[in-house]
């Protein structure tokens, strides 16, 4: 590898990464819910032409800004309407992520740091989860990152290039996310600046505020006003006011936590090496005098942070921090050696580690076993077996006192754990739940409803619209004038819907993971 020049390795790293992210892309079918209301909204816009107005199943969604869904349809128009397409741009940015990552972490402290940082991202299980999702983080975590080591970039070496990037990837972000994308690296940026003692009127002169405030509403603004007054202001209120301040403030949907649940997200999200976070947090500001790892610490202890005073906790709100982390976790293990730290040093947290290790197998087992649902996919905790196969070799390494053999056997264990799982593991559990069930049954059947809630994911399967009904006298009424009717909906309505009409169940399957029950019911003259 040292005889390969930058640019090839670089080029090397990205398609490894790639090649690990696309593996087995299209499975599972698009499922979760999350996943299959942003790729059914990209649908939408792809079948409507209307790029300005998100709509699930015919109905305003105000949950997200327009970005990822771009990307998505513009991968539906090159490769069809897939869970594959919608999933290919996650899988590109994360593989840019760990490129962006990797270079500059070797720019700033060097090679082996940087190799390391690589393996951190792509030996985490989180990591690879999130960026195969057809969600809109993957797009906000390339642009945080981008937009982080761009504005670290410009403080070192003063070229007004390295800013108006910053810019750029700030308000791409925006139209990412939202304002969530400016304002947490705004104030982690600024808390730095305060912090170095550069906080001073020529410094922020150098900025080109203007500019960049030019280039950040020219990405998005006309996007966010076109759509506001195409809504009549509903769009804006809703993501701002629910999905922003409300999100924050409030516990929604059930993901609440006590205060420190983001830093233990962070720790688990990165395993193997995540569980050497603490130690290089504190060898971070132990050596702060380099500049670099300090303004990493601050990255990632301002997202922790940020989202511990948050009342919605969710593991994908703090990875953002990821890629920064994994900086500081490469340096740690790319100095151990060096700085004569004996291994004894880490063997509490290794120790931690091995039984996690052992205890994941079982507990996958144990866990489906006690879902009837999925109770007979149980034996998928084999592809689990690698991770403390790891783990033993990683002590005979410890034993003879061999650092990077100690690394690799984490590592690369849970990597090839990570393949096995995409591959074996998740398409096996999630290929067992209602949707995929019943499609066949749904199949060109025109009568078709749902009433009060369904799975989202029959929307983006069946690739159509499914019309709502509300009320049990609505029901009554379609009953009358669609005798052959198919009605989606849940258990806990049973009563409401037979009392409607004479319907008759003939699919009903437990939601994988999840209490709800779905249940088809069939009209019978």
């Amino acid at each position: 590898m040292e005889r390969l020049n930058l640019s090839t390795r670089s080029i090397l790293l990205f398609i490894g990464s790639l090649m690990l992210l696309m593996q087995n892309l299209d499975k599972p079918m698009i499922y979760i819910l999350d996943e299959a209301k942003n790729a059914e909204c990209a649908r939408e816009m792809l079948v409507s032409g209307d790029y300005i107005m998100p709509y699930f199943n015919g109905q305003l969604r105000t949950d997200k800004p327009p970005l990822h869904y771009f990307f998505m349809a513009a991968a539906y128009k090159m490769f069809g309407v897939s869970a594959f397409s919608a999933r290919f741009f996650s899988a590109v940015f994360g593989a840019l992520t760990v490129l962006i990552s990797f270079m500059f972490c070797r720019k700033y402290l060097g090679e082996k740091a940087s190799w390391l940082t690589a393996m951190v991202l792509l030996s985490s299980l989180h990591f690879n989860f999130q960026m195969r999702m057809s969600v809109p983080d993957p797009y906000l975590i390339f642009f945080m990152t981008a937009g982080f080591m761009c504005f670290y970039a410009f403080l070192v070496e003063k070229r007004k290039f390295w800013i108006l990037l910053m810019y750029l990837c700030f308000g791409l972000g925006l139209l990412t996310k939202g304002p969530i994308a400016v304002a947490l690296p705004g104030l982690i940026m600024l808390l730095f600046l305060i912090w170095t003692k550069r906080f001073h009127w020529a410094m922020i002169r150098s900025f080109q505020i203007p500019a960049g405030i030019i280039i950040v509403l020219l990405i998005s603004l006309p996007w966010y006003w076109l759509n506001y007054k195409a809504s009549n202001g509903l769009w804006t209120e809703g993501f701002f006011f629910k999905h922003n301040l409300q999100r924050f403030s409030d516990t929604m949907e059930g993901h609440g936590g006590f205060f420190l649940l983001p830093l233990i997200m962070v720790i688990a999200g990165l395993l193997p090496l995540g569980v050497f976070c603490i130690q290089a947090m504190f060898l971070a500001w132990k050596q702060r005098a380099n500049e670099v790892l300090l303004y990493c610490l601050s990255i990632v202890l301002g997202i922790i942070i940020f989202f511990s005073f948050s009342q919605t906790k969710l593991p994908n709100y703090t990875a953002p921090a990821y890629p920064f982390i994994a900086i500081l976790l490469g340096f740690l293990l790319s100095e151990l050696e060096g700085m004569n730290l004996s291994l004894k040093k880490v063997k509490w947290a290794f120790g931690f580690y091995t039984i996690i290790a052992f205890a994941l197998p079982a507990a996958v087992y144990f866990g489906l076993k006690a879902d009837k649902n999925v109770q007979d996919a149980a034996g998928v905790w084999i592809w689990f077996i690698p991770i403390p196969v790891g783990a033993l070799i990683g002590w005979y390494f410890i034993r003879k006192n061999e650092l990077s053999k100690f690394i690799l056997s984490m590592a690369l264990s849970f990597i090839l754990s990570n393949f096995l799982f995409f591959a074996k593991a998740y398409p096996g559990v999630y290929g067992i739940n209602p949707v995929a069930g019943s499609l066949e049954l749904l199949k060109n059947k025109p009568d078709l409803v749902y009433y009060k809630m369904m799975n989202s994911a029959y929307i983006f399967n069946m690739q159509r619209l499914v019309p709502a009904i509300q009320s049990q006298d609505s029901l009554s009424v379609y009953l009358k004038k669609h005798p052959d009717a198919l009605v989606i909906s849940r258990k806990q309505f049973e009563e409401e819907i037979q009392s409607a009409g004479n319907l008759v169940p003939v699919f009903e399957q437990k939601d994988t993971f999840e209490n709800p029950i779905t249940v088809i019911y069939k009209s019978v003259r």
